[in-house]
């Protein structure tokens, strides 16, 4: 990890620490009540109307275009396309907005497997009227982020996920007396200071420049919409996986859909701190060695970076399968979320936990893929994985329950990390035996520490059921430094070579 890769994982790692606090005041608040469910339900229209503009990928897509006139050495002309693309996009997005926002509870009911109740569906709709505005502070915020990212300014940018999370945290607890509808109003104005106001300010002080143009039919706007189609088309991983809980998770009763998102969310920050992180950092110098053709040394950057995660996210996932169930009591039950709710939320989180591995791989091989501009390739295969696993898990929750959900998500996400390393040696074909061995090793502290920190919390599980808060805090803090360093230990002793590279840093 190098140091932008590190700002990224700090603000990261605070933002999902907030993140986790707003789970937490929304735990003592509503539990897994009917207005927990309602809350998570209302992302479900703005989050596809953020995918179907492609806002996550137009970073992506520009840092791509805005390179190329750097290395050209002409900026100005770079500028001019970012204004263009911005204004157009813009103005369709807000085109969408307002037919979204009336049709909310019908938009609803199309993408849920299994309707709602009438008190949840009413709720879901009123708040995702609160929210959907925000994705116009997204849309900009995205392009504003990606013109700083090219030159390789991280900071502010980094500082999006904090303030976002610290508003949501501050108006949900402003208005936790009126339940859970400060957490919504949160939204729109977190984006609007952190994805807006904030990154106009970075991106002042990093020279943009911003042209009133309008022409849709400038060439590298189309190339631009090109380059976006396939991930607009297509399903990213992340995506899919909040889709699914949204979609699916009605079928477990009303409390389902907040059940699978709070152990969810806790997965997320490993994936965010040792995956996004990662990706984010290291994409515009992805970018730059494809255009300049260095193809081998684009390959061997990604192999061992790949390893890098790998290496240092073992030990988190050892550790937090040690500690999960306290972990789970401490942060979540106090108010309406009760022990049985604990005990729910953790053992989904167990079986979330495997998926981490694939998430946090793909959030860099994937924009590997992206780099070179082969944007179709990962889109197919995580699309075709994704409509696959929908017939799965309708299946395996006939049989398995809510437990189909994390389980079926893991199998599926690494099957696509599997497709996408075979496809994406195919391209570049190039020897990596030196990380394969470090995979090996961390592979090896995986098999051994996992089984083992499951078998440390089933022996200590009457105790942890009813310890109090500061047993569970000190059990928590002695089991997980144990079951980081342990894995460490063993991949140093083994003789791998990346973990070594991470500590350094």
């Amino acid at each position: 990890m190098n140091k932008a890769s590190l700002i990224i994982a700090a603000s990261l790692l605070v933002s999902r620490v907030l993140g986790v606090l707003r789970e937490m005041m929304l735990a003592n608040i509503a539990g897994v009540n009917e207005q927990k469910n309602a809350l998570d339900l209302a992302f479900m229209i703005p989050d596809i109307l953020n995918h179907i503009i492609g806002t996550g990928f137009l970073s992506i897509v520009f840092i791509s275009l805005f390179t190329t006139h750097l290395l050209k050495q002409n900026e100005n002309e770079g500028w001019r396309s970012f204004s263009n693309i911005f204004n157009v996009l813009g103005l369709f997005l807000l085109i969408l907005i307002v037919p979204a926002f009336i049709f909310m509870r019908e938009l609803i009911l199309l993408f849920t497997i299994a309707a709602p109740s009438e008190d949840i569906l009413q709720m879901a709709t009123h708040f995702g009227r609160i929210i959907l505005p925000a994705q116009l502070f997204f849309f900009a915020g995205s392009f504003l982020i990606a013109a700083q990212q090219a030159r390789k300014q991280f900071f502010i940018p980094s500082l999006t996920g904090i303030i976002y999370n610290a508003s949501i945290v501050g108006f949900g607890w402003f208005f936790s007396e009126s339940g859970v509808i400060g957490f919504a109003w949160g939204v729109p104005i977190g984006s609007f200071i952190g994805f807006f106001v904030l990154q106009i300010i970075g991106s002042y002080k990093g020279g943009i420049k911003y042209f009133f143009v309008f022409n849709p039919k400038d060439l590298e706007l189309i190339k631009s919409v090109k380059l976006l189609m396939p991930m607009i088309l297509g399903t990213g991983s992340m995506f899919a996986l909040e889709f699914v809980i949204r979609s699916f998770g009605s079928m477990f009763g009303s409390t389902g859909i907040s059940s699978l998102n709070y152990s969810y969310r806790l997965m997320y920050t490993l994936v965010a701190v040792f995956g996004f992180s990662v990706g984010a950092a290291k994409y515009p110098d992805m970018v730059r060695m494809f255009k300049e053709n260095k193809i081998a040394e684009l390959n061997e950057k990604i192999w061992r970076d790949l390893a890098k995660i790998f290496a240092i996210l073992v030990p988190a996932i050892c550790a937090l399968t040690a500690v999960s169930l306290p972990a789970v009591r401490i942060l979540f039950e106090r108010g309406a979320f009760t022990q049985e709710s604990s005990i729910l939320v953790n053992n989904l989180l167990l079986c979330y936990l495997p998926a981490s591995i694939g998430l946090c791989a793909q959030a860099l091989l994937v924009r590997a893929f992206y780099s070179m501009e082969r944007m179709w390739l990962p889109t197919i295969i995580n699309t075709l994985t994704f409509v696959a696993s929908l017939f799965l898990y309708s299946v395996a929750a006939k049989t398995a329950g809510i437990y189909s959900i994390p389980v079926v998500s893991f199998i599926c996400s690494f099957i696509q990390l599997v497709v996408l390393l075979i496809f994406w040696q195919k391209i570049c074909n190039s020897k990596v035996k030196f990380f394969i061995k470090d995979f090996a090793i961390a592979a090896i502290a995986l098999i051994i520490f996992v089984p083992a920190g499951i078998y440390i919390s089933k022996y200590f599980y009457d105790f942890l059921l009813n310890a109090s808060l500061m047993y569970l805090i000190i059990y928590s803090i002695i089991f997980s430094f144990f079951f980081f360093f342990l894995p460490i230990f063993l991949q140093k002793v083994l003789g791998s070579k990346s973990l070594p590279t991470v500590f350094k840093r």
